[in-house]
């Protein structure tokens, strides 16, 4: 089985799938791995006496076990490991879900805090851009992004709250964006094989190499999307940032499985004490989209 290296949040990441979307590790191959990704069965069940099987188990050491049917079962475990079981090899979905809630998952484990958020370089600012599933961020990112700025992350915003020396750092993860085919053609941004996120669905696995850089970096804002009938920013007080920065955790419900709820709410806290959480209103309309981008670049861009 051939082996390939990545670069994910900053660790080195063996993997003996390939996966386009990570950028190739820049060290030496023999350097100590931090993540090890492997093909294999995975059970259907992390406790045999769970019965039935459900689609997400969550174990006594905080392992997680997600089950997507007939797509792929995918098992984490300690923030080092993660095992893969393609119950469809000929359906590519399985790496939204590889991707996307296992990492979410990893980031748990390893003591971090994934924030739901877009996260993007703006001038010489790093802005995390948060909100719901479906509350547009990733189209306001494509907006950005073809205004020249830079991509870290799309959709999961790794934000590490103790390891920065009291500053609140992005993990950058990969550059790409997850775009439904209607943003695209309001950004005139072409579509010629683009893979589609899932079968069936009409969203679009979007590279956007330009600007990233996997360093990690400061966090300047946090820019909470709200919707509204006109656009503006209105900066948040500390106990409203802290209660937004904790409402915008990615997975929630599995991190109180994992017995985490004190641990993420003390990070929220360390988060809002220290970086500016903003709201972000705007129409839900491509029309304000670069109204929305003016806003931002006028307030942020230095």
């Amino acid at each position: 089985m051939s082996l390939h290296h990545y670069q994910l949040c900053g660790w080195h990441v063996r993997s003996g799938i390939a996966l386009h979307e990570l950028l190739p590790w820049p060290g030496t191959e023999d350097a100590p791995e931090d993540i090890a990704i492997e093909e294999g069965p995975v059970p259907d069940r992390l406790d045999t006496g769970t019965l039935p099987p459900s689609w997400l188990q969550v174990g006594e050491d905080g392992a997680v076990l997600l089950q997507i049917p007939d797509l792929v079962r995918i098992h984490v475990q300690g923030g080092k490991s993660i095992r893969v079981q393609r119950l469809r090899p000929d359906d590519a979905g399985w790496r939204l879900f590889l991707l996307g809630s296992a990492l979410t998952y990893l980031c748990l484990q390893r003591g971090l805090f994934p924030l739901h958020a877009a996260c993007l370089r703006v001038g010489a600012r790093t802005l995390a851009v948060a909100g719901h599933s479906g509350a547009g961020k990733s189209t306001l990112a494509a907006t950005l992004l073809r205004r020249g700025h830079g991509l870290l992350g799309d959709d999961l915003t790794v934000l590490d709250a103790e390891g920065g020396g009291g500053r609140i750092e992005v993990l950058p993860a990969f550059p790409r964006l997850k775009l439904w085919r209607e943003s695209m053609d309001a950004l005139q941004i072409p579509g010629e094989g683009a893979p589609r996120v899932r079968e069936g669905m009409d969203k679009y696995d979007v590279c956007s190499p330009a600007g990233f850089d996997p360093a990690p970096v400061p966090l300047d804002a946090v820019l909470v999307l709200r919707e509204g009938p006109g656009v503006a920013l209105q900066r948040l007080a500390p106990a409203a940032a802290v209660t937004a920065l904790h409402a915008g955790l990615s997975k929630p419900g599995v991190a109180a499985r994992m017995g985490l709820q004190a641990r993420l709410f003390s990070q929220a806290a360390a988060i809002g004490r220290v970086v500016p959480v903003w709201t972000l209103q705007r129409p839900r309309s491509f029309d304000a989209l670069d109204a929305t981008a003016d806003l931002i670049e006028s307030q942020f861009r230095t």
